[in-house]
């Protein structure tokens, strides 16, 4: 996409999928698993079950979303690795411009807990305040060598490399310490810095606005 109107007004899009940006860099459209070939007739009794299943299916899971300025807080209830109950949260925030009538994203970003190392037959216990990982997603024609930088306040804060790209665009993860977390959370305005593949270097402004009250109920969450 063209980065032209790069340097305009920014929006901040409300994040209402389901799916969360800090899970979907997992997802791969070749997951989808193939369905069973029909059988040569349906009788009327099989096509009566089908429906009465059809109509017992729960509801896909919605997403509680919760707003702090220009950041957002979702949870969505899943299940954890072992089969049990488990809520997955995530702050987040989508950049975007203007490009004719459509909004553009141009820089997604999410930050979540990270994943507790397996312990079995033990008691589980609270991960550090810290334990954080940043996941950015950005459009396709990156350079990807030059990664992403992003800056908080106009001072750098995180580069991170380029994990891999998709339909939906490039995407990179890094775990966030502790000088990283309070340097975002100090700041108003950060920028992501890319290079494009013909060279071109581009600035994404986005709000960090909201982040420290978000990142709060991150935490509250995750130490319940």
């Amino acid at each position: 996409m063209p980065f032209s109107t790069l340097n305009k007004a920014f929006s901040v899009k409300t994040l209402t999928c389901v799916a969360l940006v800090s899970s979907a860099l997992y997802a791969s459209p070749g997951m989808a698993q193939e369905q069973p070939a029909a059988a040569p007739a349906n009788t009327d009794a099989q096509q009566k079950a089908a429906e009465a299943a059809g109509s017992t299916q729960q509801p896909a899971p919605q997403a509680r979303v919760q707003k702090f300025d220009d950041w957002y807080y979702r949870c969505i209830d899943g299940k954890a690795a072992d089969g049990s109950a488990a809520t997955h949260c995530e702050v987040a925030q989508i950049a975007t411009v203007k490009q004719g009538e459509q909004d553009v994203n141009v820089l997604t970003l999410a930050i979540a807990k990270a994943d507790a190392p397996a312990a079995p037959k033990q008691k589980s216990t609270k991960q550090p305040a810290t334990e954080l990982v940043l996941t950015a997603l950005v459009p396709l024609n990156m350079y990807l060598p030059a990664g992403l930088g992003i800056d908080a306040a106009d001072k750098p804060v995180v580069q991170l490399s380029y994990r891999n790209c998709n339909q939906a665009g490039c995407w990179s993860q890094q775990k966030l310490d502790t000088k990283m977390v309070a340097v975002l959370t100090k700041a108003t305005d950060g920028t992501g810095r890319v290079q494009m593949m013909n060279g071109q270097k581009v600035n994404i402004k986005f709000s960090l606005k909201g982040l420290p009250a978000a990142l709060d109920a991150l935490q509250k969450a995750a130490s319940n």
